[in-house]
């Protein structure tokens, strides 16, 4: 019998005897520690505020054996667009990743301009949707936990921005190319810049504007920013993922405990979000935004622009693509 802590030589002794304990004793005293990241750049909005929440109970419930550390937008040298790559390649084991068209192409049915207009459809959409994008995340090494969404995004600027005629000429932030296309066909040139780049390309003119939600990068830019024009483009999920390979090492109970409470916890994402948007909003209008509500009429314009090109996307991107694509457009009668 040994008594106080292994040493080296000892660890080494009893797992050669084949004692089961040892590794128990092992892991008790080297707890598993995950780099979690996130395309979000500041704590007080709402998906990092219940990640905190996520990093909190999974320590408590692991009893600390499973450690989540986490980090904002900007903090680490991986651009938002490489979170899906990161994860897969096990440089970070969570992710908590919303720019990952270029990497798992097929989510950009989600953010079709003017495919999906309201949160109904979005539910509907993001269930057809669940098959194909585990897969294109499987392929790359990472596992969905869970999906959370902002509400619609709209389009802001520092210069004049009060209906679709106005986007000609101007320089906007875009999280997609569905995106980037959409302001293309209304004369704007659209630009992928990560969220924590946002406010010194604002400073510095790189972008005139964005396209975000109010309680998203509105509550975080607008004292950059001085128009915001309401026509909801289309809304932006983003997938909370894990690298797979280090998510089955993981012991069940740590493993379960993870998923528990990112599955039980991410839809608190979507709620504060949309319970933020109206509050958001009406801060903005207090300290004088010029706000612009869409009408109908921009409504039917916007979508009659981009119809074609929803098919057209689809047929680009091949045959799972344009079979996803019919689901959705069946699933909301569109």
């Amino acid at each position: 019998m040994i008594n106080g802590p292994l040493t080296r030589r000892q660890a080494l002794t009893v797992l050669a005897a084949g004692t089961v304990a040892a590794p128990a004793v092992l892991r008790a005293q080297s707890p598993t520690t995950w780099i979690v990241y996130t395309y979000v750049p500041a704590a007080t909005l709402a998906p990092a505020r219940v990640m905190a929440e996520i990093v909190e109970r999974v320590a408590k419930e692991t009893n600390g054996q499973l450690q989540l550390k986490y980090h904002l937008g900007g903090a680490l040298t991986i651009k938002g667009t490489d979170i899906t790559t990161a994860v897969g390649d096990n440089v970070i084991q969570m992710g908590d990743d919303g720019m990952q068209q270029g990497n798992v192409p097929v989510t950009g049915i989600l953010r079709l301009p003017m495919l999906l207009t309201t949160p109904q459809e979005f539910d509907k959409a993001l269930a057809v949707m669940k098959p194909y994008v585990d897969k294109g995340y499987d392929k790359l090494g990472a596992t969905v936990l869970a999906t959370y969404y902002y509400p619609l995004q709209f389009a802001w600027s520092t210069k004049k921005l009060t209906g679709l005629d106005d986007f000609k000429g101007q320089k906007i932030r875009a999280t997609s190319p569905e995106q980037i296309e959409f302001l293309k066909r209304f004369g704007a040139s659209g630009l992928t810049v990560s969220a924590a780049e946002v406010p010194s390309a604002l400073e510095r003119g790189v972008v005139d504007g964005v396209l975000t939600a109010h309680s998203g990068g509105g509550r975080t830019w607008h004292d950059l920013l001085k128009y915001t024009y309401d026509l909801g483009i289309n809304f932006f999920e983003a997938n909370l993922v894990v690298n797979k390979e280090a998510y089955a090492k993981l012991p069940p109970p740590q493993r379960d405990a993870l998923t528990k409470a990112v599955v039980d916890l991410a839809p608190q994402m979507t709620k504060l979000l949309f319970e933020d948007e109206e509050t958001e909003k009406a801060k903005r209008k207090a300290e004088g935004m010029i706000q612009t509500a869409a009408t109908p009429d921009d409504y039917k314009r916007g979508a009659k622009a981009m119809e074609d090109y929803w098919d057209a996307w689809a047929k680009r991107h091949g045959a799972q693509a344009q079979e996803a694509l019919k689901k959705v457009r069946d699933a909301v009668g569109r």
